[in-house]
């Protein structure tokens, strides 16, 4: 078996490679999206009626990707707070790191 037949097996690889199509079908879309914006600054540019039916495309294909994501949070059991920095972890790892500065210098004439 190739590495392809084996990722249409495995749920966790073939949900991963839709992750990763879908990250590309967003980035595509975005890039549209910016090429419309300019589009319309011309004069000579197509006309209001193909652009809004280029949107509706669009917006049909991102409420599929939006879809597609609720799909693979749900098949992973993650969710999309999952991935956001955890903040307070942050903060005191940077503290930790200013305290060791202020340590090496000796920094007895700064502020913290």
């Amino acid at each position: 078996m190739n590495n392809e037949d084996e990722m249409l097996h495995d749920p966790v690889q073939s949900a991963a490679a839709r992750l990763i199509e879908i990250a590309a079908l967003t980035e595509d879309i975005r890039l549209t999206l910016t090429e419309m914006r300019k589009a319309l600054r011309d004069p000579g540019g197509p006309k209001p009626k193909d652009l809004l039916t280029k949107l509706n495309e669009l917006h049909a294909a991102h409420l599929k990707v939006l879809a597609a994501e609720e799909a693979f949070n749900a098949k992973t059991g993650r969710t999309a707070d999952d991935d956001a920095p955890d903040l307070d972890a942050i903060r005191a790892d940077i503290g930790r790191q200013l305290d060791r500065i202020r340590a090496s210098l000796g920094a007895a004439g700064l502020s913290g």
